[in-house]
């Protein structure tokens, strides 16, 4: 291959990484078996793939560790990647849920004996273990495990129900709510929360010394398999070259049965891309180097997709600061479902424009399109034994342009040039490719035409986050070059009455307070909803209960965070109004900066009208201020940065997050944590913990996205 020579074709690994903000961020979304993991697998350089188990062809699978690649072909040696995890507190209340439901289930079923539950509590191990829907894996670690300690550990739990009047309770109970007929197997469940909640810590200590302990062995061997250094959360450069070090931490990292999601938040990797990514890119778009940032997010779902998973899958792709979403599709689903998809991606994004101001590109990618081929060639053999060459060439006029049909019904409900469909499975000698006389048509089933179709949507995606009138970013040579080239600023206290006001709204309005916190009025909560609420909120969702027995609630945190930053910052004319935002440029000396404002303005003459006393670099400054401020003045833009500021308000800030885990985990029963975790969001909302992170989450919105304007060199 020939690649043709980019303007400082050179910076390191660990420099791609540092700088992964600034690149395009399209966020791939899709149904399990789908083909996303493909897609990744497609895109990473030859030199990677084969320490990287990602999960390729496995139907009901999840991706339960998020991941971003961030390809940038200035990274030389194809051998060289950085990689960097971030922690998060072992998720001890995904294996409680666990032990918990079968716990409960058993108890039920052995007439709340616990001598006959804890025997047939044996045939369960396996199903902690390893648990139904992939939620995590210990299977590799489950030697270390003891079942015996664990049944130990739960004889005075189920003891102190014994003692203390379960079945008494149940009945009394179930008598009380005898005319909403209310199931047996609810009110247990009930009464076991509510009994599990009141038992003294004495009782539960072992118990919870068994789950600690799990947390303590996962996080050993973590450690041992990837060394000090990276286990510290430091971000480091690895070569597959001289050594096997770099080859164990991918094949550690990219295990997919490995137990590290219970440890690990997300993981960031930056390489070099395939080369072919490479040539199309360089051969389309000359001069501008090939880089971008894919996140790989959570499996949409395990059984089948509907309407609102689809619904939800975006609104969890946009609190990934995400600048496109991919979202793939495949062929063999049902007609039905992927027309009703079709129909709720395109009334989602109404929706978010109509209500939100937000206009993300959605490209929407119909996958395994060779499958869907088969299958109508199948269906079109008049009876002959053997399908073979003649059978696809007779027929693969006709199949083809019943998929042209599907697709032209499919992109009524979507814009057209956001709807592809193509193969992701490459035999040479295929029958269809040597029954296709098109050339066009061939690139469907060929690597090329996927090659061709993520780079197409990574420049379109560039250039959609560049200001008006800019077609290209712009080289800057800056003094810290994985540093910002500009740097956005907001002063707190030019706009502290108006953080003021919504911090009384949000912690003192007695209506937006009764909407978020669980008083003492409301009945106690299912764990289970708790435990939905919990994994919703990570995402940015809200999550509704509709319980007959169970207390309800019905809370989204982003959305009020959302609903409060748009009531009193309504537009960047607020921040503007009030002298509240700066643009800085510190990192740019004053010839690099002078010819930024001259590109960016299409000014060479940005000093008229001016005070020359100001001085050229305080001119440049102005102008560049000038200029941005009309950039954040679209609704569009600010919309963006309301929409990453709200999740990152309501969780996804790294010590708000580190808060709200501490608590949530730290109490073992649900309900007890509910409590505590939405009266801790009522104090951080008045505390001047508030006002510092709000300040220090809208400086680093704005600022990732006016340095997309830039490459720095």
């Amino acid at each position: 291959m020939k690649y043709c020579q980019i303007k400082n074709n050179k910076i390191t690994a660990i420099s791609a990484l540092k700088r992964g903000n600034s690149a395009p961020q399209l966020v791939v979304v899709a149904p399990s078996g789908s083909g996303k993991s493909t897609l990744i697998y497609l895109l990473l350089n030859h030199r990677l793939i084969p320490f990287m188990k990602i999960g390729i062809g496995e139907k009901s699978q999840t991706t339960i560790i998020p991941c971003e690649f961030i390809f940038d072909e200035r990274i030389e040696d194809e051998g060289s990647f950085a990689i960097k995890i971030v922690k998060k507190d072992y998720a001890s209340k995904k294996v409680h849920m666990t032990v918990l439901s079968i716990l409960m289930d058993l108890f039920g079923k052995n007439d709340c004996d616990t001598e006959e539950t804890m025997d047939a509590f044996d045939d369960k191990f396996e199903q902690i273990i390893e648990p139904e829907g992939a939620m995590y894996h210990l299977g590799q670690i489950k030697d270390e495990l003891s079942m015996e300690e664990l049944k130990e550990s739960l004889v005075p739990i189920l003891d102190y129900m014994v003692d203390n009047d379960f079945r008494t309770k149940v009945r009394k109970r179930r008598d009380e709510l005898k005319s909403k007929k209310v199931k047996l197997v609810e009110v247990r469940e009930l009464i076991f929360e509510e009994m599990f909640e009141e038992m003294s810590e004495e009782i539960k200590r072992g118990y919870i010394r068994w789950l600690d302990n799990i947390g303590l062995v996962i996080e050993g061997r973590l450690c041992d398999s990837i060394g000090d250094e990276l286990f510290s959360e430091n971000m480091i450069q690895y070569s597959l070259d001289g050594g096997d070090e770099g080859k164990k931490i991918l094949s550690v990292l990219f295990d997919p049965n490995a137990p590290y999601s219970l440890l690990i938040d997300h993981i960031s990797v930056a390489s070099r891309p395939r080369g072919e990514l490479i040539e199309i890119a360089q051969e389309k778009h000359k001069g501008v180097p090939f880089r971008f940032c894919i996140r790989d997010t959570m499996g949409m779902t395990q059984t089948g997709v509907e309407a609102k998973d689809v619904s939800d899958a975006l609104e969890i792709a946009l609190n990934c600061k995400v600048d496109t979403i991919l979202f793939l599709m495949s062929l063999e689903e049902r007609d039905d479902t992927l027309t009703e998809c079709c129909k709720v991606l395109r009334e989602k994004r109404e929706e978010l424009k109509k209500k939100s101001n937000l206009d993300i590109t959605v490209y929407l990618l119909f996958t395994k399109a060779d499958r869907i081929v088969e299958n109508l060639i199948n269906k079109k053999n008049e009876g002959g034994l053997y399908i073979d060459q003649t059978t696809y060439d007779n027929n693969i006029n006709a199949v083809i342009k019943d998929i042209k049909a599907m697709m032209d019904k499919y992109s009524d409900m979507i814009p057209k040039e956001e709807v592809g469909w193509l193969s992701m499975r490459y035999l040479k000698d295929s029958y269809i490719l040597k029954s296709l006389t098109d050339e066009s048509l061939r690139r469907n089933f060929e690597p090329e035409g996927l090659f061709e179709k993520i780079v197409e949507f990574s420049m379109k995606t560039l250039k959609s986050t560049l200001p008006k009138g800019v077609t290209d970013p712009l080289f800057v040579t800056a003094l810290e070059p994985d540093m910002p080239a500009v740097q956005v600023s907001v002063d707190f206290m030019k706009i502290s009455a108006i953080i003021d006001e919504m911090q009384y709204a949000l912690s003192e309005d007695v209506s937006t307070v009764n909407g978020y916190v669980i008083t003492d009025k409301t009945p106690r909560l299912h764990g289970r909803s708790v435990y939905c609420y919990w994994n919703n909120l990570m995402v940015g969702l809200g999550h509704t209960t509709r319980a007959s027995v169970y207390g309800n609630f019905s809370i989204n945190m982003k959305g009020l965070i959302k609903r409060m930053l748009t009531a009193y910052i309504e537009s960047f004319k607020t921040l503007h109004d009030n002298c509240a935002v700066t643009f800085t440029a510190d990192n740019l000396s004053d010839d690099e900066l002078l010819k930024a404002v001259e590109s960016l303005t299409k000014n060479d003459n940005i000093e008229a009208g001016m005070n020359p006393a100001l001085g050229d670099r305080n001119i440049a400054l102005q102008r560049l201020y000038e200029f941005y401020v009309n950039y954040f003045m679209n609704p569009a833009r600010f919309a963006l940065v309301v929409e990453r500021v709200a999740y990152d308000m309501s969780y996804g800030n790294p010590e708000l997050k580190q808060k709200l885990t501490a608590i949530y985990n730290g109490t073992l029963g649900y309900d007890g944590a509910m409590r505590k975790l939405q009266y801790s969001f009522q104090d951080f909302f008045g505390s001047e913990d508030f006002r510092r992170i709000l300040i220090e989450e809208l400086d680093s919105v704005m600022t990732d996205m006016v340095n997309k304007a830039f490459i720095v060199i």
